[in-house]
């Protein structure tokens, strides 16, 4: 539907993932980094923000954000989980409108659980 498509616009930030791991040290990773110890992804209120999501695995990633809704660049289509195939790279849009700290992470429990997971956090 027209009316609730996320506008295209140019981002003012964008943020690159790469999702990791291995089933032997079972690990999972974004940006080679497991939770609790990630990086958050800054953003900043009313920003268009890109994520440039990577699947560098051999495994399917349900790629999942708290607090938004995001397209897969080109389609306006609102989301707030996307199936990333292995090697498999989107770029998703999203508006920085609920100000927070929200979870990004593997929608798979137990790779959530072993580390792929970070926060979209807002700075000032």
């Amino acid at each position: 539907m027209a009316g609730t498509a996320i506008a295209a616009r140019e981002s003012d930030r964008t943020h690159d993932l790469v999702l990791s791991g291995s089933m032997n040290p079972y690990r999972w990773t974004i940006n080679g980094q497991s939770f609790p110890d990630a990086d958050p992804l800054e953003v900043r209120s009313n920003e268009r923000v890109s994520l440039a999501v990577s699947n560098m695995s051999m495994m399917v990633h349900p790629f999942h954000l708290h607090g938004h809704t995001f397209a897969v660049r080109g389609s306006g289509v609102r989301k707030d989980t996307v199936l990333l195939r292995p090697m498999q790279r989107l770029v998703l849009d999203l508006d920085a409108d609920n100000p927070g700290q929200w979870a990004a992470h593997c929608h798979n429990a137990y790779h959530a659980e072993t580390g792929m997971m970070t926060t979209l956090g807002y700075v000032t």
